[in-house]
């Protein structure tokens, strides 16, 4: 048998020191046609309610690429998305004179 007794141990918790990178793809909205991009550019793609870019155009969150399409029949898709797989038809005729504005989510 062992020796009873003696001083319990504290536990220390270590510093947490680990690293991760997560990736994510998306293709946030297709339309027909050529369209405008976003009002104020990169500043207008939004993480969590956070935009990608500061007013002056400094990255508030670093580490992220945008890629944009008009909407031309001679551009070529983005890399890693040489198809869509999922259509949601919203029944209604965007013009330019009569937009139509969706909130994703």
């Amino acid at each position: 048998m062992g020796k009873g007794g003696g001083k319990a141990h504290t536990p220390v918790e270590a510093k947490d020191n680990l690293k991760s990178t997560q990736m994510m793809s998306v293709i946030d909205a297709i339309g027909e046609g050529p369209i405008e991009g976003p009002v104020k550019g990169l500043q207008s793609i939004l993480v969590n309610k956070t935009p990608l870019t500061d007013t002056d155009g400094n990255p508030v969150i670093h580490g992220v690429t945008a890629v944009w399409r008009a909407g031309e029949q001679e551009q070529t898709p983005p890399e890693g998305f040489e198809s869509s797989g999922s259509e949601t038809a919203l029944g209604v005729e965007v013009t330019k004179a009569k937009p139509v504005t969706r909130t994703i989510t």
